[in-house]
């Protein structure tokens, strides 16, 4: 309960202690909905996505009513993104309605949801402030935001000590089964771009997954790193250590336990994924504000910049570069202690015959 419902009903009691009074009482104030508004824009993606709900209050428990579509929909919305350059509009973006399943189990209604979207006729401009307007009979004033857009070009990030990911792979152990697993850690820097506040750097893990009557493309994600830069203007370096340990232990941890395991005749080794996402300086406010309390004191200031409701619009942006895996990195994952029993295998004629002379014979192929 907060602080304030307690001071409420703290002096409602009082007052009817000292003068007598009728306990039967409604906490709910009249209903006023609130736009709820939640939208990042990211040039490199094709389609611009927006979500657009409004707050619900209920005579009974609310968390049942979250379950129910219609509470947290208006009725009719009308909205746009409008592109500016020096405050004068260059170009209008209606959004339209889509509905979207396949939705994780939650407290929401989880069979569908509507999502607002718009494509633009050309790439969105880094150079460019767009606003959000909406509109909707049931709130009896506009609701606007704005945000700018990360710098694309700005954006960039490559791997240090010589190693490199796209000419031999990246190395994260050695090519000897022999030894008590030697890891090697190498760093990735990336620099900063304007606009740009957050930055978080992703690995993807690529395989493809033989069972006995089908295969599918997989991957496993590994976050490794969540960083904020000093500024906006972009031009900072930032870098990351990655274990070589950590990595083979990361992959024992998402398989372990894989209740489909006895299906799987092989995993062929596709190579990996390194992306990099920066956030602008609202996103990273957003999400400063909305983390787990660490401390004694767990109250927070709220932050939107949603004018007329709550919420955010912001934007993001992303780089990636993906390549193949070292000899030895290969080599440790189909063969190594900690990995070795996930049926790893290499496709590359090329890289099983140099495994194979590096080793005297070891086979790591998929055939």
């Amino acid at each position: 309960m907060t602080r304030v419902l307690k001071n409420i009903l703290f002096f409602v009691t009082i007052g009817c202690i000292g003068v007598g009074c009728n306990t039967d009482f409604e906490l709910n104030a009249p209903y006023q909905p609130i736009p709820i508004i939640y939208g990042l824009l990211d040039q490199s993606a094709d389609t611009q996505f927006v979500k657009i709900n409004k707050s619900f209050l209920g005579d009974g428990n609310n968390v049942n009513y979250a379950g129910i579509n219609d509470s947290v929909l208006f009725n009719a919305v009308s909205a746009s993104v409008v592109e500016l350059q020096n405050n004068v509009p260059i170009n209008t973006y209606n959004l339209q309605e889509l509905w979207v399943d396949n939705l994780e189990d939650g407290l929401f209604y989880e069979d569908s949801q509507k999502v607002y979207f718009f494509i633009p006729t050309a790439p969105l401009n880094d150079q460019s402030t767009y606003q959000l307007n909406i509109e909707t009979d049931e709130v009896g004033q506009p609701i606007t935001a704005e945000t700018n857009l990360i710098d694309g070009a700005g954006l960039s990030f490559d791997f240090l000590f010589g190693l490199s990911l796209g000419l031999n792979g990246l190395q994260l152990a050695d090519v000897d089964l022999g030894t008590n697993n030697v890891y090697y850690d190498p760093q990735v820097r990336w620099v900063t771009s304007k606009n740009g506040k957050r930055y978080e750097l992703l690995m993807k893990f690529n395989y493809n997954e033989v069972k006995t009557t089908s295969s599918e493309i997989k991957s496993i994600y590994w976050k490794l790193s969540s960083q904020t830069s000093i500024s906006t203007d972009g031009q900072e370096d930032m870098f990351k250590k990655i274990s070589g340990e950590a990595f083979f232990e990361m992959i024992y941890a998402a398989l372990d336990g894989y209740e489909d395991e006895p299906d799987v005749v092989k995993r062929e080794i596709r190579g990996v994924e390194f992306i990099v996402s920066a956030g602008n300086e609202d996103l990273n406010t957003y999400i400063e504000v909305n983390e787990p309390a660490t401390g004694v004191v767990t109250e927070r200031p709220s932050f939107t910049n949603i004018n007329g409701g709550i919420g955010l619009f912001g934007s993001k942006y992303q780089v990636s570069i993906a390549g193949p895996l070292s000899d030895g990195t290969v080599l440790e994952l189909c063969m190594g202690q900690v990995t070795g029993g996930f049926k790893f295998c290499c496709d590359s004629t090329d890289q099983v015959t140099t495994i194979s002379n590096l080793t005297g014979g070891v086979n790591v192929s998929c055939n």
